[in-house]
Protein backbone atom coordinates (compact mmCIF):
# COMPACT_ATOMS: atom_id res chain seq x y z
CA UNK A 1 0.00 0.00 0.00
CA UNK A 2 0.93 3.89 -0.35
CA UNK A 3 0.72 6.91 1.75
CA UNK A 4 1.42 10.30 1.12
CA UNK A 5 0.25 11.44 4.61
CA UNK A 6 2.89 13.89 6.54
CA UNK A 7 4.76 14.30 2.83
CA UNK A 8 5.31 16.80 0.79
CA UNK A 9 2.27 16.94 -1.70
CA UNK A 10 2.32 14.56 -4.16
CA UNK A 11 5.14 12.39 -2.85
CA UNK A 12 4.43 8.81 -2.34
CA UNK A 13 5.87 6.33 0.07
CA UNK A 14 5.35 2.48 0.44
CA UNK A 15 3.34 1.89 4.10
CA UNK A 16 6.37 -0.12 5.07
CA UNK A 17 10.25 0.75 3.95
CA UNK A 18 11.93 -2.18 2.57
CA UNK A 19 14.24 -4.17 4.46
CA UNK A 20 17.93 -3.70 3.51
CA UNK A 21 21.62 -4.65 4.52
CA UNK A 22 23.31 -1.74 5.85
CA UNK A 23 27.18 -1.21 5.35
CA UNK A 24 29.35 -1.39 8.36
CA UNK A 25 33.06 0.06 8.49
CA UNK A 26 35.97 -1.54 7.20
CA UNK A 27 38.82 -2.88 9.80
CA UNK A 28 41.70 -5.23 8.86
CA UNK A 29 40.16 -8.17 11.29
CA UNK A 30 37.85 -8.99 8.32
CA UNK A 31 39.29 -11.99 6.33
CA UNK A 32 39.61 -10.95 2.71
CA UNK A 33 39.12 -14.41 1.27
CA UNK A 34 35.48 -14.17 2.14
CA UNK A 35 34.45 -11.03 -0.09
CA UNK A 36 33.75 -9.60 -3.21
CA UNK A 37 35.40 -5.93 -4.08
CA UNK A 38 33.12 -3.31 -5.87
CA UNK A 39 33.20 0.18 -6.45
CA UNK A 40 31.50 2.17 -4.00
CA UNK A 41 28.97 4.05 -6.51
CA UNK A 42 27.94 7.76 -5.58
CA UNK A 43 24.43 7.52 -6.72
CA UNK A 44 21.19 7.38 -4.95
CA UNK A 45 20.37 3.72 -3.50
CA UNK A 46 17.43 2.84 -5.19
CA UNK A 47 14.76 -1.00 -4.09
CA UNK A 48 12.85 -2.85 -6.97
CA UNK A 49 10.49 -4.62 -5.56
CA UNK A 50 9.24 -6.68 -8.09
CA UNK A 51 6.33 -4.04 -8.69
CA UNK A 52 7.54 -0.45 -7.91
CA UNK A 53 10.75 1.86 -7.59
CA UNK A 54 11.77 3.17 -3.96
CA UNK A 55 14.51 4.49 -1.72
CA UNK A 56 15.27 3.04 1.14
CA UNK A 57 12.59 4.36 3.13
CA UNK A 58 9.90 3.74 0.98
CA UNK A 59 9.80 6.62 -1.01
CA UNK A 60 8.52 6.07 -4.84
CA UNK A 61 10.80 6.87 -7.42
CA UNK A 62 8.66 8.15 -10.59
CA UNK A 63 10.60 6.42 -13.19
CA UNK A 64 9.53 6.34 -16.55
CA UNK A 65 7.71 3.12 -17.65
CA UNK A 66 10.67 2.27 -20.25
CA UNK A 67 13.04 2.23 -17.31
CA UNK A 68 11.24 -0.61 -15.28
CA UNK A 69 9.34 -2.46 -18.07
CA UNK A 70 12.19 -4.94 -17.67
CA UNK A 71 12.68 -5.22 -14.14
CA UNK A 72 12.66 -8.86 -13.05
CA UNK A 73 9.45 -9.59 -10.64
CA UNK A 74 11.84 -10.18 -7.99
CA UNK A 75 12.88 -7.88 -5.45
CA UNK A 76 16.49 -6.50 -6.37
CA UNK A 77 18.73 -3.59 -5.64
CA UNK A 78 20.91 -0.98 -6.93
CA UNK A 79 22.34 2.20 -7.42
CA UNK A 80 20.36 5.12 -9.87
CA UNK A 81 23.90 6.59 -11.05
CA UNK A 82 25.46 8.95 -13.63
CA UNK A 83 28.70 8.21 -13.71
CA UNK A 84 31.70 9.28 -10.79
CA UNK A 85 30.92 12.90 -9.09
CA UNK A 86 27.99 13.00 -10.33
CA UNK A 87 25.37 12.67 -7.64
CA UNK A 88 23.46 16.08 -8.32
CA UNK A 89 22.68 15.10 -12.09
CA UNK A 90 21.02 11.75 -10.31
CA UNK A 91 19.16 13.70 -7.68
CA UNK A 92 17.89 16.32 -9.81
CA UNK A 93 16.35 13.54 -12.14
CA UNK A 94 15.08 10.55 -10.05
CA UNK A 95 13.50 12.70 -7.36
CA UNK A 96 11.33 14.46 -9.81
CA UNK A 97 7.37 13.93 -9.30
CA UNK A 98 6.95 13.71 -13.27
CA UNK A 99 9.76 12.06 -14.99
CA UNK A 100 12.06 13.68 -17.66
CA UNK A 101 12.78 11.17 -20.59
CA UNK A 102 15.88 13.08 -21.54
CA UNK A 103 17.33 13.34 -18.53
CA UNK A 104 16.49 9.70 -17.53
CA UNK A 105 18.45 8.59 -20.16
CA UNK A 106 21.70 9.00 -18.18
CA UNK A 107 20.74 7.31 -15.69
CA UNK A 108 22.01 3.61 -15.18
CA UNK A 109 20.85 1.35 -12.80
CA UNK A 110 23.71 -0.86 -11.42
CA UNK A 111 22.23 -3.76 -9.79
CA UNK A 112 24.20 -5.12 -6.75
CA UNK A 113 21.81 -7.40 -5.25
CA UNK A 114 19.04 -9.42 -5.63
CA UNK A 115 16.99 -9.57 -2.11
CA UNK A 116 14.29 -11.82 -4.14
CA UNK A 117 16.54 -14.71 -4.43
CA UNK A 118 17.46 -16.88 -1.31
CA UNK A 119 20.77 -18.08 -2.57
CA UNK A 120 24.32 -16.92 -0.74
CA UNK A 121 25.80 -13.72 -2.75
CA UNK A 122 27.51 -15.60 -4.94
CA UNK A 123 24.85 -17.10 -6.22
CA UNK A 124 22.74 -13.64 -6.34
CA UNK A 125 25.56 -12.55 -8.00
CA UNK A 126 25.57 -15.07 -10.70
CA UNK A 127 21.98 -14.40 -11.03
CA UNK A 128 22.04 -11.09 -11.90
CA UNK A 129 25.23 -11.09 -13.86
CA UNK A 130 22.84 -13.57 -16.55
CA UNK A 131 20.05 -11.23 -15.84
CA UNK A 132 21.89 -8.39 -16.99
CA UNK A 133 22.82 -10.35 -19.70
CA UNK A 134 19.69 -11.53 -20.95
CA UNK A 135 17.96 -8.48 -20.65
CA UNK A 136 20.53 -6.30 -22.67
CA UNK A 137 19.16 -2.96 -21.58
CA UNK A 138 21.67 -0.30 -21.91
CA UNK A 139 20.39 1.22 -18.27
CA UNK A 140 20.56 -1.22 -16.61
CA UNK A 141 23.60 -2.70 -15.95
CA UNK A 142 25.64 -5.16 -13.08
CA UNK A 143 27.76 -3.85 -10.74
CA UNK A 144 31.43 -5.89 -11.28
CA UNK A 145 32.43 -7.71 -8.64
CA UNK A 146 36.41 -9.19 -8.26
CA UNK A 147 38.20 -10.77 -5.38
CA UNK A 148 41.28 -9.39 -3.64
CA UNK A 149 44.22 -11.70 -2.04
CA UNK A 150 44.75 -9.75 0.63
CA UNK A 151 44.26 -6.05 2.96
CA UNK A 152 47.49 -4.62 1.23
CA UNK A 153 45.63 -5.87 -2.21
CA UNK A 154 42.47 -3.76 -1.40
CA UNK A 155 44.61 -0.66 -0.34
CA UNK A 156 45.96 -0.19 -3.42
CA UNK A 157 42.54 -1.05 -5.56
CA UNK A 158 41.33 1.58 -3.26
CA UNK A 159 44.38 4.19 -3.74
CA UNK A 160 43.73 3.45 -7.45
CA UNK A 161 40.47 3.85 -7.96
CA UNK A 162 39.85 7.23 -5.74
CA UNK A 163 42.60 8.67 -7.56
CA UNK A 164 40.32 8.21 -10.10
CA UNK A 165 37.47 10.26 -8.52
CA UNK A 166 35.67 7.17 -7.27
CA UNK A 167 33.99 7.11 -3.82
CA UNK A 168 35.32 4.27 -2.47
CA UNK A 169 35.01 0.42 -2.37
CA UNK A 170 31.99 -1.92 -0.77
CA UNK A 171 33.02 -5.32 0.44
CA UNK A 172 30.39 -8.54 0.18
CA UNK A 173 30.26 -11.35 2.02
CA UNK A 174 30.19 -14.28 0.07
CA UNK A 175 29.37 -17.27 1.74
CA UNK A 176 26.13 -14.92 3.58
CA UNK A 177 22.23 -14.95 3.00
CA UNK A 178 20.58 -11.61 2.54
CA UNK A 179 20.84 -10.66 5.84
CA UNK A 180 18.79 -6.96 6.41
CA UNK A 181 20.44 -4.85 9.01
CA UNK A 182 23.98 -3.51 9.53
CA UNK A 183 26.31 -6.05 9.68
CA UNK A 184 29.17 -7.52 8.53
CA UNK A 185 27.60 -8.98 5.28
CA UNK A 186 28.25 -5.53 3.70
CA UNK A 187 31.06 -3.18 4.59
CA UNK A 188 32.02 -0.18 2.41
CA UNK A 189 35.92 1.01 2.47
CA UNK A 190 36.87 4.63 2.02
CA UNK A 191 40.21 6.96 2.14
CA UNK A 192 38.12 9.69 4.06
CA UNK A 193 35.24 8.84 6.66
CA UNK A 194 31.88 10.33 6.38
CA UNK A 195 28.98 11.02 9.45
CA UNK A 196 25.98 12.73 9.44
CA UNK A 197 24.95 14.97 12.14
CA UNK A 198 21.92 17.47 12.59
CA UNK A 199 22.29 21.66 12.09
CA UNK A 200 21.33 23.11 15.33
CA UNK A 201 22.97 26.14 14.94
CA UNK A 202 24.82 28.56 12.74
CA UNK A 203 28.10 30.94 13.66
CA UNK A 204 28.46 34.09 11.62
CA UNK A 205 31.17 34.63 9.15
CA UNK A 206 34.05 37.00 9.27
CA UNK A 207 36.03 38.83 6.67
CA UNK A 208 34.17 37.76 3.35
CA UNK A 209 31.95 36.06 4.72
CA UNK A 210 30.79 38.91 6.96
CA UNK A 211 27.08 38.76 6.87
CA UNK A 212 27.22 34.64 5.72
CA UNK A 213 27.20 31.85 7.40
CA UNK A 214 30.64 30.54 8.40
CA UNK A 215 29.96 27.56 10.31
CA UNK A 216 27.25 25.16 11.08
CA UNK A 217 27.18 24.00 14.67
CA UNK A 218 26.25 20.20 14.11
CA UNK A 219 24.61 17.47 16.51
CA UNK A 220 26.00 14.14 16.72
CA UNK A 221 23.63 11.30 17.97
CA UNK A 222 25.57 10.62 21.07
CA UNK A 223 24.71 14.67 21.61
CA UNK A 224 28.28 15.51 21.16
CA UNK A 225 28.01 19.31 19.38
CA UNK A 226 31.01 21.06 16.86
CA UNK A 227 31.39 23.50 14.06
CA UNK A 228 31.88 22.92 10.55
CA UNK A 229 33.13 25.74 8.96
CA UNK A 230 34.72 24.26 5.61
CA UNK A 231 33.28 22.45 2.42
CA UNK A 232 30.63 25.45 1.47
CA UNK A 233 30.16 27.28 -1.35
CA UNK A 234 29.41 30.87 -1.54
CA UNK A 235 25.97 29.95 -2.89
CA UNK A 236 25.94 27.46 0.91
CA UNK A 237 26.74 29.90 3.03
CA UNK A 238 24.41 32.81 1.44
CA UNK A 239 21.80 29.89 2.15
CA UNK A 240 22.77 27.35 4.36
CA UNK A 241 20.99 24.47 5.71
CA UNK A 242 18.16 25.16 7.33
CA UNK A 243 18.37 23.93 10.98
CA UNK A 244 16.62 20.74 11.60
CA UNK A 245 18.34 19.51 8.56
CA UNK A 246 21.24 16.29 8.41
CA UNK A 247 24.47 17.02 6.37
CA UNK A 248 26.96 14.22 5.42
CA UNK A 249 30.20 15.45 6.66
CA UNK A 250 33.63 14.15 5.79
CA UNK A 251 36.40 13.79 8.46
CA UNK A 252 39.79 12.56 8.87
CA UNK A 253 39.34 10.12 11.85
CA UNK A 254 39.05 11.78 15.39
CA UNK A 255 40.52 13.94 18.16
CA UNK A 256 41.99 13.25 21.38
CA UNK A 257 38.37 14.46 22.62
CA UNK A 258 36.27 11.74 20.41
CA UNK A 259 35.22 14.61 17.68
CA UNK A 260 35.74 14.41 13.95
CA UNK A 261 38.92 15.58 12.65
CA UNK A 262 39.41 18.54 9.85
CA UNK A 263 35.52 17.80 9.41
CA UNK A 264 34.35 20.20 6.21
CA UNK A 265 30.53 19.86 4.43
CA UNK A 266 29.65 17.44 1.81
CA UNK A 267 26.34 17.52 1.39
CA UNK A 268 22.66 17.11 2.70
CA UNK A 269 22.45 14.06 3.42
CA UNK A 270 21.67 11.26 0.93
CA UNK A 271 18.19 10.93 0.53
CA UNK A 272 16.97 7.82 1.62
Amino acid sequence: MLSTDGFAEGVAYLDTKPSVVNAINYDQSLNMNEYYVSEKLDGIRAIWTGEQLVTRSGRVINAPDWFIHSLPSIMVEGELWAGRQQFSKVQNTVLDLIPDNEAWQKIRFKLFDAPGHLGTFEQRYEFLKRYCQTVAMRHIQCVEQRTVLSHKELDDYLEWITANKAEGLMLKLKHEVYHPGRNHSLVKVKTVQDMEGLVVGYKEGKGKYQGKMGALLIELSDGARFYVGSGFSDIERTNPPKIGTVITFKHNGWTVNGLPRFARFFRIRDPE
